[in-house]
């Protein structure tokens, strides 16, 4: 081969990474990078409780912390329509409860100051007074008609709240009824959470010339996420611009819409001034803990002919479908 040829290159090939020479200077740009002027900073105030009603929540103090501009509610959001939100589930979520809580590290106030540290500072001050209820922790438990509801919100009243199937199940059940060996196993899996270097952030500002939205976000999907601001803000998709950069680690955790960063959007869009919330690592919390019980009906010879899974797992957050959710699957596999 010539110098000037260029060697082929595809599957199997060593590509250079080109990114790496600015992240080893330090060089890179992630959200909480960005500095803009006049930017206020926003912090949140979370539930210790699993499942409690709230029976009130004290500001005065927070209030007079210097530095503080504005302490959230839901009853404030709920005044101007903004205390539930779409999901990319097409479901709803609280962006603030206005009654109780119903899972641990829930968003309950947030607080709007110059500075991150007052922020933080004020947060310790908001007083909420709870009163503990029982905890849907278990989810095949969750099933159960006796089991508190999740979300006495929903019309009809259940824990169950989606549920996806595919594959023939017709052939599926006939098969297993024709086997000769039906193995079954329930198979739990713990508690996880990704663990990306860098925590969720977000920057909104809103432009009061223009009436355009700018958002600088820890983002796996901004296409999707215009959408929801859209639909939360009113404002069009045409003037809503998501600007994902540097992204510190996602593994899905990047993916849903979360109620801090409609938070820092309806701040911004109430002073026109840019607001920023960065999660401390803290308050990530814990996401799911699902159990699938699964069985398979092996030949004889010890092939596998068919497989049927069911998948009932629990949701600390309500980002994707609520906070219980069931899905049942049948699928079609073969091999030893």
């Amino acid at each position: 081969m010539s110098a000037t040829e260029t060697p082929i290159q595809g599957m199997g090939s060593r590509l250079k990474r080109k990114e790496d020479p600015r992240f080893i200077r330090g060089e890179g740009t992630y959200v909480d990078d960005v500095k803009l002027p006049g930017m206020l900073y926003l912090d949140i105030v979370r539930s210790p409780f699993s499942h409690a009603r709230i029976k009130s929540i004290d500001i005065s103090k927070a209030l007079e912390m210097p530095g503080v501009l504005a302490v959230i509610t839901g009853k404030d959001l709920e005044e101007a329509g903004l205390h539930w939100m779409p999901t990319l589930m097409s479901d709803q979520q609280m962006v603030l409860p206005t009654d109780r809580v119903v899972y641990y590290g829930q968003e309950v106030a947030a607080v709007l100051a110059d500075s991150r540290y007052a922020a933080a500072d004020a947060v310790m001050e908001v007083q909420v007074e709870y009163e503990s209820l029982e905890a849907v922790v278990d989810p095949v438990k969750a099933l159960q008609p006796e089991s508190p509801l999740v979300r006495p919100d929903k019309e009809e009243k259940t824990n169950l709240i989606w549920t996806w199937e595919a594959g023939d199940e017709w052939a599926t059940d006939r098969i297993f009824n024709e086997a000769d060996v039906v193995v079954g196993k329930d198979l739990y899996i713990p508690r996880i959470h990704v663990a990306s270097i860098e925590t969720c952030g977000c920057i909104a500002s809103f432009d009061t010339t223009s009436q355009k939205l700018t958002i600088w976000l820890t983002s796996q999907a901004p296409h999707a996420h215009r959408t929801v601001f859209s639909l939360v803000s009113g404002i069009p998709e045409t003037k809503i611009r998501i600007i994902s950069p540097d992204i510190g680690g996602g593994f899905g955790g990047k993916v849903p819409v979360y109620p801090g960063y409609v938070l820092a959007t309806v701040a911004s869009l109430q002073t026109g001034k840019p607001v920023n919330t960065a999660w401390a690592r803290t308050p990530a919390g814990a996401r799911r803990r699902p159990a699938r019980p699964r069985r398979s009906c092996p030949e004889r010879s010890g092939r596998k002919r068919e497989s049927w899974h069911r998948t009932c797992s629990k949701s600390a957050k309500t980002t994707w479908s609520g906070p219980i959710t069931s899905s049942a699957s049948r699928a079609r596999q073969s091999g030893p």
